[in-house]
């Protein structure tokens, strides 16, 4: 059975054309799942759906599993006894993703403790654990540290702890290195990827580089739609939607002819989905 299904998911915003439109793709257990599409594209809001974290005016259609369980429509406190345990998402963004009034170690165990209830020092245990398990040298350190105390690749890490230290089933990482310099985001991926291993995870970016390195499958999305889904070497060596050879050009810019205009977003565009 797929750990994650999703079925014929459109998500509405008033009277605006649909910010996702009738996507379907699932995740095995294990499994890894690239999303990936430009700003806009729908990709971060399948992922805010997938959560329960939606605002209330939003109107979803379709269907959402996560081991046979329906979460579209799930009363939020049930939503919340999954969200952070079974299903937990890495974000693009740690500044906003922590507390900056709370120390870091605070926060990665009040995560741990809203779930499993354990001792305070069991807990403080557990948190330095995960914190070394991210590759902080000095987890002391900076569990008792802010975030603005630590560095850009410091917080991610941490944010990383805080959504696999209750083992979740199923990881959402949106865009998780998009905020870091080249070197701290081949760390980062590094990390990711080994921690990611044994468990099913959907990894959202608009960058196809990034998406290879993490997970053999890749959907791409387009206005809100899946135009492409496959394994992502043979989407990468036999594009068939002009959206994704386009993203393949224009990560190939040293190729493009001088004389050969790069394309636009709005040339890929036929509202057609390629299997």
């Amino acid at each position: 059975m797929n750990v994650l299904e999703v079925r014929d998911l459109t998500i509405r915003f008033g009277r605006r054309p649909p910010a996702v439109d009738g996507i379907s793709f699932s995740v095995g257990e294990h499994d890894r799942l690239g999303i990936i599409g430009q700003s806009g594209s729908g990709k971060s809001v399948t992922s805010l759906a997938i959560m329960g974290l939606l605002p209330e005016h939003a109107q979803v259609t379709g269907s959402i599993t996560f081991n046979g369980r329906e979460l579209v429509g799930l009363p939020e406190r049930q939503y919340r006894g999954l969200r952070g345990d079974e299903i937990s998402m890495i974000f693009q963004e740690p500044m906003t993703a922590l507390d900056p009034t709370m120390r870091v170690g605070r926060q990665i165990g009040e995560v741990v403790a809203l779930h499993h209830g354990e001792q305070k020092g069991s807990i403080h245990m557990e948190v330095l654990d995960w914190l070394g398990k991210v590759g902080i040298a000095e987890p002391e350190r900076i569990a008792d540290s802010y975030p603005h105390e630590l560095s850009g690749g410091q917080r991610q890490r941490a944010l990383i702890a805080m959504a696999l230290a209750n083992e979740p089933e199923l990881v959402l990482c949106d865009e998780p290195t998009t905020a870091l310099d080249v070197l701290v985001q081949r760390q980062i991926l590094r990390l990711l990827d080994e921690q990611l291993r044994d468990r099913a995870s959907v990894f959202v970016s608009h960058d196809l580089a990034v998406v290879r390195e993490v997970c053999p499958r890749v959907a791409v999305m387009l206005e809100g739609r899946i135009v492409e889904e496959g394994e992502v070497e043979q989407i990468i060596s036999d594009p068939q939607h002009p959206y994704t050879k386009g993203l393949i050009a224009s990560a190939r810019i040293d190729r493009v002819p001088r004389d050969q205009p790069l394309p636009s977003v709005a040339d890929f565009y036929t509202g057609e989905a390629h299997a």
